[in-house]
């Protein structure tokens, strides 16, 4: 089955290989400033301490995942002349290549909470809830609606109306998500602790890799034309659309917890000592 697509993926492949490597950049850039801020002076310590813990194994698994977003981009690059394989290599790399910017987001928030006022990274939570799953999970989209393209010779209808569903459905849950920030009787719904953020590492890490040995294997194993069925497409596609919305999740589910304002407590008057007289007390007693 020949596969017909008038975009260039050798092109798009190195350009978004380039993109991985530059905030693979960013990433160790972060790394290295962390890190000199341990040796260089005394270990921080409270507030500083904790999002620290939380934001490094986050910031390395990013770091890790986009050199091998990076390196999964070149291998579609590489294979860019037969068109059904790139466009399953270009749409398995776009979803490696969303969970590591979600983890670089991630690490990034953890990292400004550090220093910034609860209120600040209560608003920059809710924006990056709201504004950044939508792109990602549309760059995915964008993939297989060329797949189908090239497998249909034309998008079907029932893709296109799925594709389009699922961006809606993205989008109402990235308002809901916005709206449940306000919502002091969702103070309580939160997880703490370092396990958390170590457990959203690991488990993103795992997915980049798992992306970068499924592309090494469609190179070398893969067949011409359009060898991989649309439902499987559509299925990573599923997988990216909840690997999207576990970014909101997670930036939800982490949130620091409200400040409270501490209530003055009211100091009690002194008692009387009846053994004082009013001479005592500086006033004068009754005229005989």
């Amino acid at each position: 089955m020949k596969c017909i697509t008038s975009l260039d993926l050798a092109t798009v492949a190195n350009l978004y290989a380039q993109l991985s490597g530059v905030l693979a950049g960013f990433a160790l850039t972060a790394v290295f400033i962390v890190v000199s801020h341990f040796l260089g002076g005394a270990p921080p310590t409270g507030r500083r301490e904790d999002a620290l813990n939380k934001a490094v194994p986050v910031l390395l698994s990013a770091l890790v995942g986009l050199i091998f977003t990076s390196f999964t981009y070149c291998l579609a690059a590489a294979d860019g002349k037969d068109t059904g394989r790139a466009l399953v290599e270009h749409l398995t790399a776009g979803v490696g290549f969303s969970v590591s910017g979600a983890l670089l987001i991630f690490a990034t928030v953890l990292l400004l909470e550090s220093v910034l006022t609860h209120t600040a990274v209560d608003h920059g939570r809710r924006l990056l809830g709201l504004c950044a799953p939508l792109p990602m999970f549309a760059l995915l989209c964008n993939g297989v609606y060329a797949y189908g393209k090239a497998y249909y010779g034309a998008v079907p209808g029932w893709l296109g109306l799925l594709i389009a569903s699922l961006l809606l459905l993205l989008l109402g849950m990235s308002v809901v998500g916005y709206a449940a920030y306000r919502l002091p009787g969702l103070d309580g719904v939160r997880l703490a602790g370092d396990g958390v953020t170590r457990w959203i590492a690991g488990g993103g890490l795992s997915v980049v890799v798992a992306c970068a040995l499924l592309v090494s294997c469609t190179v070398a194993l893969g067949g011409d034309g359009c060898p991989v069925p649309i439902t499987a497409v559509v299925a990573v596609m599923v997988a990216g659309f909840l690997a999207t919305v576990s970014l909101s999740v997670c930036l939800f589910l982490s949130r620091p917890p409200r400040p409270v304002t501490p209530v003055p407590a009211q100091v009690p008057a002194p008692p009387e000592n009846p053994a004082i007289g009013p001479a005592a007390s500086g006033q004068q007693g009754p005229e005989t």
